[in-house]
């Protein structure tokens, strides 16, 4: 394990620009399909989109910290676990939910809420817990990482294509609606060339190390959407309803946790890895449970 926090993955200013650009297009993207209408859930269901983004905002950075506590693994792997954590709902949740036989609205806008926001809530968990477990506080220090640096960094990330794709939505549906599939394919060809360009020059790194956070990965995405689907079955919601949160639970962007351990903590081993391994295990878990779901729902539970 000691090897582990030594290494650091290849990634050059050009590499984390791609990365970053990536990302941008992902989440305008989403904006761009998010509607007015789409929140009438919040209306209609306030105590489902509030259970769920309890779930995705307050309880799963609270479970991961007491999982830490529990399992101890080396500080750049806790740091890992905390920065994906702390990250708002991926893109592909939405998706994942309507194979599962969720209830798709409220997917929307529990992903919609949770990324809006994540400009604040992405810094302000991770820094919280971070440094409330000594070895990461040390860590922090050594590096010299505020709240404030991480806080101002997110926010250009995430406010900014959100607000130019919700604003873009309003006034020009038209050339939106023109604009949407080919942005959608180019932000996921940039993002399939990236993962592939990344493993192809950290391969050695990848193969040599997978099984030491592997299962760390394992344990906490399992209990992510565990978490997200008993917490709303205590409420008595839904069968779809926790279907849906239990999914917008378990999806996170590590996409984004990746870019911020390549900008804050100069492509740390263990974190970048736990962060790129969850990018590709919780699209796999996602769709598992996803075909799982389908295959034993109820007539009731597509119709509620």
């Amino acid at each position: 394990m000691e090897t582990i926090q030594n290494i650091n993955i290849e990634a050059h200013s050009e590499s984390l620009l791609i990365l970053k650009l990536c990302l941008i297009f992902i989440l305008f993207s989403l904006a761009i399909d998010i509607k007015r209408e789409d929140f009438k859930v919040l209306f209609t269901n306030p105590k489902s989109v509030i259970i769920g983004s309890i779930s995705q905002i307050i309880l799963l950075p609270l479970f991961t910290f007491l999982l830490i506590l529990i399992l101890k693994p080396s500080v750049s792997i806790a740091m890992g676990m905390m920065m994906v954590a702390a990250c708002p709902c991926g893109n592909m949740s939405t998706y994942i939910c309507y194979l599962a036989k969720g209830y798709v609205p409220l997917s929307i806008s529990i992903a919609a809420i949770s990324t809006l926001m994540a400009s604040f809530t992405t810094p302000f968990n991770f820094y919280f817990y971070a440094s409330h477990y000594a070895p990461a506080s040390n860590l922090l220090q050594e590096i010299h990482i505020s709240f404030w640096s991480l806080l101002g960094s997110i926010a250009l990330l995430l406010l900014l294509p959100l607000v130019v794709g919700i604003y873009l939505k309003e006034k020009k549906p038209a050339f939106v609606e023109k604009l949407n599939k080919p942005i959608k394919a180019i932000a996921l060809l940039f993002f399939l060339s990236f993962l592939v360009g990344a493993f192809i020059a950290n391969k050695n790194i990848f193969i040599d190390n997978l099984s030491q956070i592997f299962w760390f990965v394992f344990i906490q995405n399992t209990m992510a959407f565990a978490v997200g689907y008993i917490f709303p079955k205590i409420f008595k919601l839904q069968e779809s309803h926790c279907r849906s949160i239990s999914i917008e639970t378990g999806i996170h962007n590590s996409g984004l946790g990746l870019i911020l351990v390549l900008t804050f903590f100069n492509g740390n081993g263990s974190m970048a890895l736990i962060a790129a391994w969850w990018g590709i295990w919780h699209i796999i878990a996602g769709m598992v449970l996803a075909w799982l779901w389908k295959k034993t729902t109820k007539e009731e539970v597509v119709k509620s």
